[in-house]
């Protein structure tokens, strides 16, 4: 973590950045994830995954689990046959299941866990398919501040440290390009949820160091897999 204060510049990251909110394995997400990447035409794609869930994923795809495909493989998948850059920046599992195990005090594990109907119980998927984004996403953010009333251990690693992580990543690779002189525009497929907050945190490299410090997040650069373009013969 603390080679992490040399490694990013001082600078705003929100105009390298292009985030893009989704919903996990939701057709329209997907659909959307494919035609962006199609429109823009990036050299790097950053997903909200670690090396494990994005090889699961990817295998699922490939033996036509379509029901099991995520828009974060649909954008790589997108890119079809040209050189590119898949980032993958988010925490792995096991590394979130440490950290909350960790933190957890004895009274927030017996607490009530917040659950799914308490607003509702609407099926926010076909929500969701249906165009209702922002009724979605405000019915998310509601369920995470119930969440970080009654478990704020689980709330800050599923949200303030993985945020913390993945702007520290995004920070890093715009800080490369940027170094070397290539093209420093990223375009990352996050949660909805995490929108927010990883944009405050682009805005502010100071703020990210802060952060990482603070929540003991250690800095590991992302896992890059490279996309090498075909040639036919």
């Amino acid at each position: 973590m603390k080679a992490m204060q040399t490694e990013i510049l001082d600078i705003d990251y929100t105009p390298y950045v292009s985030l893009t909110g989704t919903a996990h394995f939701t057709r329209r997400s997907l659909i959307e994830a494919f035609k962006t990447v199609k429109e823009t035409e990036p050299k790097n794609v950053a997903v909200e995954l670690d090396p494990r869930r994005f090889m699961t994923l990817n295998q699922q795809s490939i033996v036509g689990h379509d029901f099991q495909r995520c828009e974060f493989i649909g954008a790589a998948e997108a890119l079809g046959n040209v050189d590119a850059n898949i980032w993958l920046i988010d925490m792995t599992e096991k590394e979130i299941r440490a950290r909350i195990s960790r933190l957890m005090t004895p009274a927030e594990a017996f607490r009530r866990p917040v659950l799914y109907d308490e607003y509702g119980g609407i099926d926010e998927v076909r929500l969701w398919e249906a165009g209702y984004k922002e009724m979605v996403i405000e019915r998310c953010m509601k369920r995470l501040e119930a969440l970080r009333a009654t478990k704020p251990s689980v709330w800050q690693v599923l949200i303030e440290d993985r945020n913390t992580l993945m702007a520290a990543r995004l920070a890093w690779i715009a800080s490369k390009m940027v170094d070397s002189k290539d093209d420093p525009r990223i375009l990352a497929f996050v949660g909805a949820a995490h929108v927010a907050g990883i944009e405050k945190l682009l805005q502010n490299a100071d703020l990210i160091r802060k952060n990482l410090m603070e929540y003991d997040v250690p800095f590991r650069p992302p896992t890059l897999v490279r996309r090498v373009g075909v040639v036919a013969a």
